[in-house]
């Protein structure tokens, strides 16, 4: 990160390339390395896993990568303009280094949890927006084209979804304050998340969705079932509000527990082939 500068131009332009630099340093070697070995170099050992068993068209997974680019680079805009919005006093909050500040720890693991359950609520009720007819077809649409996503799907939105996307940290920001690593360490967690989300491939446990607890907790499969029927299951880390709201397609758990039974079965098949 460089170091803390006047608001210039030139400050305002070494903190943009740091922010794309790390965001596109982040994001494509980490989902393209998830693509290479799942989606082509260990593709046959991995089918078992696989929740859709067909792969999707070359132009569809170049598509993934142009777009994602998009994203990025709005991500890296949100980051500039925020910053040079809080140097220049036309936003409140603060990010601050100083892991001692505000208590130390404690307040640290308070804001790590108080994101997370953030970015949770605004993803849900933004995801269900966007699936509002109108915006749908204008933004949500972009990312939806993937009917069978790959991990390089994870960041292929629309400008404006983009936005919608990155913004809620902004917001968080602004009324928490925060300390900088923890910073950090929340938008790299929402990264692998959200291409692990998007993998395609289901490895839990076969009891995880509809375990008492672990239900909880969102599966790949999950989100896979909302790429390929559209309607439902809106949730990102938690299956919280789709429970509670009545948004999960009533199939999940059953479809969840067929993925896991195929690779059971292609297991014990291989096995007694031997």
């Amino acid at each position: 990160m460089p170091a803390i500068c006047e608001l210039s131009w030139q400050c305002a332009g070494q903190i943009a390339l740091f922010q794309l630099k790390m965001n596109f340093v982040r994001y494509y070697p980490i989902a393209g390395l998830a693509f290479v070995i799942f989606w082509v170099w260990k593709k046959g050992y991995f089918q078992r896993f696989k929740i859709q068993q067909a792969f999707p068209r070359s132009e569809r997974i170049r598509y993934e990568i142009l777009q994602s680019a998009v994203t990025l680079i709005v991500f890296t805009l949100i980051g500039v303009a925020t910053f040079a919005a809080r140097k220049a006093g036309y936003l409140p909050g603060e990010i601050y280094r100083d892991a001692g500040k505000y208590g130390g720890w404690p307040y640290m693991i308070f804001t790590i949890v108080a994101v997370t359950v953030w970015h949770e609520t605004w993803f849900y009720w933004m995801h269900r927006l966007v699936h509002r007819k109108r915006l749908y077809k204008h933004i949500h649409l972009v990312h939806h084209k993937s009917i069978n996503p790959t991990p390089l799907a994870a960041y292929n939105f629309h400008a404006i979804e983009a936005f919608l996307e990155g913004i809620y940290l902004v917001i968080f920001t602004c009324l928490v304050p925060t300390q900088f690593w923890v910073l950090m360490g929340h938008t790299f967690y929402a990264m692998i998340m959200n291409i692990w989300w998007h993998l395609g491939y289901e490895f839990f446990p076969a009891a995880w969705a509809s375990h008492p607890i672990l239900r909880w907790i969102n599966t790949s499969t999950h989100h896979n079932m909302h790429h390929a029927k559209f309607d439902g299951n809106y949730s990102l880390y938690f299956n919280f509000w789709d429970r509670i709201m009545g948004t999960n397609f009533p199939d999940y758990e059953k479809h969840y527990a067929e993925v896991t039974a195929r690779r059971r079965q292609e297991r014990a098949d291989a096995a007694a082939a031997v």
